[in-house]
């Protein structure tokens, strides 16, 4: 091979391997656009900043003023009156085919409801199925994030941590068994149904006198499954109530859908009043748990 053969091919390999550093010609995602970047490299994860000081716990404990000597009533009431309006609320993905499941008084009237999926972005229901007796309902989607295990029963566990959205907000709150009671919703509709109480240990954030927005919230057991649907709440009793497993089972069968429910533990890490904040930030980060938007016009 001639001289001036060996300097050509020399010069080759030393663009080839400059261009490969320097990363000219690797391919770049479809939607790739030098104005319009694609938002999965780009945009930080909704909740990221609101939630990050949850990573250090910080949990308020009961709320000053709440007393906790109260017996359970055997019936509370809920009386719904007026006309619905826009509002938001919570719900969870317990299916990766698209199914949510949340309270029916969040969804209940509203002419379209959304899932948000970030800053003034969010995915369409579809469909709504509503629980005739119980505050309860099933959104879906075309697709969901990976579903939250659910319960097939409490299996006898006295605490419990909830997530979703109190004042459209991401929040948690740490609660404690205290029984079961009847509750009688009136106004537009009525109807009875059994539902658990339960008590408030702490919060996350420090920052809530009321847990409404919370309704829809995912009620979760310390082995990561879900075991409830928050729907009320008691301020000045400190307490909250929630759907129970048997009620949300019903749920999925009357909507016809497939969702499977679990006896084992969902997670080998334990969730506790001292990393719930953590779990609660990973949920709402990752759009497990996430604001219903409904819109009435």
């Amino acid at each position: 091979m001639r001289k001036l053969d060996w300097v050509a091919l020399f010069l080759i390999v030393v663009v080839a391997i400059g261009g490969k550093i320097l990363g000219v010609g690797e391919s770049v995602p479809e939607n790739y656009s030098p104005r319009r970047p694609n938002p999965e490299l780009y945009e930080p994860k909704i909740w990221d900043a609101e939630t990050r000081a949850w990573l250090q716990g910080g949990a308020q404990k009961k709320r000053p003023g709440t007393r906790s000597v109260f017996p359970i009533l055997r019936e509370g009431t809920i009386e719904e009156i007026g006309r619905r309006g826009s509002s938001t609320g919570s719900a969870f993905s317990v299916s990766s085919e698209g199914y949510w499941l949340t309270a029916r008084h969040v969804v209940e009237g509203c002419d379209q409801a959304y899932i948000q999926t970030g800053t003034r972005e969010g995915i369409r229901v579809v469909r709504t199925a509503i629980h005739p007796q119980a505050d309860v309902a099933l959104l879906i989607t075309n697709g969901a994030p990976e579903g939250i295990p659910v319960a097939a029963s409490r299996m006898g566990k006295r605490e419990s941590f909830s997530v979703g959205f109190p004042k459209g907000q991401p929040g948690a709150v740490h609660g404690r068994f205290l029984g079961e009671m009847t509750m009688r919703h009136t106004g537009r509709q009525g109807y009875r149904e059994r539902v658990y109480a339960w008590s408030i240990v702490s919060e996350i954030p420090q920052r809530f006198a009321s847990l409404g927005g919370l309704s829809g919230g995912a009620v979760i057991d310390d082995a990561g499954r879900i075991v409830g649907i928050v729907q009320a709440e008691s301020p000045r009793r400190g307490r909250f109530m929630t759907a129970r497993p048997e009620t949300y089972q019903k749920m999925f069968e009357l909507a016809g859908v497939n969702v499977p429910v679990i006896s084992e533990p969902a997670s080998k890490a334990r969730i506790s009043a001292a990393n719930y904040g953590s779990i609660a930030r990973e949920l709402i980060t990752t759009l497990r748990v996430a604001k219903v938007l409904c819109r009435v016009r």
